[in-house]
């Protein structure tokens, strides 16, 4: 469960004061160039047969909540989207707190990288700081996501490749890994602490096809000792939890190209909070294509294998569906609409021994590509509608608006938001309706390396999420959420 306080805005990292000045020091001495000179300079310093290329981003956010769904009220002791107690849907209560009226914070993310290159190598590191301003003890987290404050590597890793004809290539490290739309395997980039995995990754491409395998460890074999497991002995050894893949995608004609991706995540302990012991197989297949403004993507996942729970295992078997399609017209501001809808099977509430776990588990998604604004919900024991309209005056200049219709699958079942953390439950909820969202962003570049996005949501709470609140001991009948957001590159 996160833990958000009322934050004070009184220091920030060091390494994001540092690579916020090596920003301004770098474009102060960089010469000026008028327009209609010579042609931009190379992004990469060459020296002898080495290539460097260096970045830096410095990213601040600021976030205001009111009545946030899954601060404040019951605390529950996993995070695991099939994790259950004894005789609930739920994770078991780890303790109650008092409801939170509003929540605001502001945060940062610091990036400093560099990518070298010699011949069929490349090696990247790239050392990534991200905090909220006034606290260095706040949680607040995601599956799969490092705890605040984190001042670590967000990608380093050793690529060995072709240099010309078909793609090949092998890496092995820390890396960022987005199949698909992000929707079962995403980066997060929204967040202060994206997700990147150790892994092990091969490609090639035959013919119009790509192929890619993976092997990621997400948790190291071993025993978890008492002093992390907050127990008095230590948890039973054992090989931790690694996740497996293929991927696959035929490039038939812009409109039309097919991927098939395969998962298999085994877990077993030791393991973070966001696991649930046991054996998870996906199978997704997806339709995507684009051409001349149009785009489009639709895919269907089933999801099996076996949950450990109480006494025994139980066997999985959900399933879950995704669209979305774009259009861009030809008409002035460059009009462009856009619809997604997408459905996630749920659970019953009915916990009888042996019976078969049918809430879809997303595994590792993006937390707000494709799946809305506020992030108040996952692809997991939904129904989602939703429509958007976007104009773009000037190149500068875009706004976007959008409405969602949000349910669930299943009313009596989990509702989990879309970093994948449990809101709660009702065995007899009477409605299926989560909410109304109706959200606007505006984004600015007003020069090159500085972007601005201003976002505002504001979702009306239907009857069966008001039910699940009230059970949950923090009741609202909205949420408003609104935040401001830097963004400044080099180069």
């Amino acid at each position: 469960m996160v833990r958000l306080g009322f934050l004070a805005m009184n220091r920030s990292s060091s390494l994001a004061q540092v690579a916020s000045g090596s920003v301004l020091v770098a474009l102060t001495l960089a010469p000026g160039v008028a327009a209609a000179q010579a042609s931009p300079l190379s992004r990469a310093v060459v020296v002898g047969g080495w290539s460097f290329r260096p970045e830096i981003e410095v990213r601040t956010r600021a976030e205001v909540r009111t009545d946030p769904v899954d601060t404040g009220g019951d605390v529950y002791g996993s995070s695991a989207v099939l994790a259950e107690g004894f005789g609930t849907t739920l994770p078991p209560i780890a303790e109650t707190r008092a409801e939170t009226d509003s929540q605001w914070i502001v945060g940062e993310r610091a990036r400093i990288g560099l990518t070298v290159d010699r011949g069929p190598l490349t090696g990247v590191f790239t050392l990534q700081d991200a905090r909220l301003w006034g606290s260095t003890e706040t949680i607040f987290l995601g599956a799969g996501q490092s705890e605040l404050p984190s001042t670590a590597p967000w990608e380093a890793y050793l690529d060995v490749h072709t240099r010309s004809g078909r793609r090949a290539f092998f890496r092995m490290g820390r890396q960022r890994v987005v199949w698909g739309d992000g929707r079962l395997l995403g980066e997060s980039d929204w967040a202060f602490t994206p997700r990147s995995l150790d892994a092990l990754r091969f490609g090639v491409q035959l013919g119009d096809i790509d192929l890619e395998a993976m092997a990621s460890l997400l948790s190291a074999p071993g025993a978890t000792p008492p002093s992390v497991a907050g127990t008095r002995k230590p948890i039973t050894e054992g090989t931790g939890a690694q996740l497996y893949g293929l991927d696959a995608v035929w490039h038939v004609a812009p409109l039309l190209q097919l991927e098939v991706t395969g998962l298999a995540r085994v877990v077993r302990e030791p393991r973070p909070s966001w696991l649930t012991p046991g054996d998870t197989f996906v199978v997704d297949a997806r339709v995507f294509g684009e051409h001349r403004g149009f785009s489009y993507a639709a895919e269907g996942a089933y999801e099996f294998g076996r949950v450990a729970t109480y006494g025994d295992d139980r066997p999985l078997s959900a399933f879950a569906l995704a669209a979305r399609a774009g259009l861009e017209t030809a008409l002035p501001w460059h009009l462009t609409f856009g619809a997604r809808g997408a459905y996630a099977s749920g659970d019953d509430g009915e916990l009888e021994p042996g019976e078969t776990q049918t809430r879809f588990d997303p595994i590792l998604p993006d937390e707000r590509r494709n799946i809305g604004l506020m992030g108040l919900y996952g692809w997991s024991n939904l129904i989602e509608g939703s429509g958007t309209v976007e104009v773009r005056p000037v190149e500068e200049l875009s706004v976007r608006a959008g409405y969602t219709f949000a349910a669930l699958a299943q009313s009596s079942g989990r509702w989990v938001t879309a970093r994948l953390l449990p809101v709660g439950a009702v065995a007899e909820n009477g409605s299926r309706v989560l909410g109304h969202e109706v959200d606007a962003i505006v984004s600015l570049t007003p020069w090159e390396p500085l972007r601005l996005e201003a976002g505002y949501g504001l979702f009306l709470f239907g009857e069966g999420g008001k039910a699940i609140l009230t059970a949950a001991n923090r009741p609202a009948d909205m949420q408003h959420f609104g935040y401001l957001q830097a963004t400044l590159r080099a180069p």
